[in-house]
């Protein structure tokens, strides 16, 4: 096994780990602080950041495979 592929792995990994994470805190912050944002808002933020955190996953992964070829 390629150990740059192993790290692009992980690199991506980490990526996707932590920009869930800090979505998360973020959400976390405006429901407990309550800044006005309606609960049904922050329900479509939360499905259309792990949608795009998910493409943002396998389009690492795809570009890591890329080098197989």
């Amino acid at each position: 096994m390629d150990p740059l592929r192993t790290i692009d792995r992980a690199l991506a990994l980490i990526f996707y780990l932590g920009s869930a994470g800090v979505t998360a805190f973020l959400t976390t912050l405006l429901v407990y602080y309550g800044l006005g944002v309606a609960p049904g808002v922050l329900r479509l933020n939360a499905l259309i950041t792990a949608g795009l955190l998910g493409v943002a996953f396998l389009l690492a992964m795809l570009i890591s495979y890329g080098g197989e070829e």
